[in-house]
């Protein structure tokens, strides 16, 4: 329990931070549609738009996630660190 505890801690989604958002499908859009419907801008996207890493400059972003259907939030640079040896992440450039 000691080593879940600080785990938790690290990996909790804060406003004002890009989060990884994991979608438990990557139908109807996946994670990115996810991302859009939540007024997040997209930074970086899984081949299978299952995770995508996302921001947003106002408050309230987590929670908007989780109403448009997030299955997990998770703040960006844990997710990245653990996931990347898994899965590419592919930027995604906004015109």
């Amino acid at each position: 329990m000691s080593l879940v505890t600080p785990l938790v801690f690290a990996a909790a989604p804060r406003d004002g931070r890009a989060v990884a958002v994991i979608a438990w499908s990557g139908d109807n859009g996946g994670a990115a549609a996810i991302a859009a419907r939540a007024d997040g801008t997209l930074h970086s996207a899984s081949s299978g738009n299952r995770v995508v890493i996302a921001s947003a400059g106002t408050p309230g972003f987590v929670a908007r996630l989780y109403a448009a259907g997030a299955g997990l939030v998770v703040d960006a640079a844990l997710a990245t660190a653990c996931l990347s040896p898994l899965m590419s992440l592919t930027v995604v450039r906004t015109p």
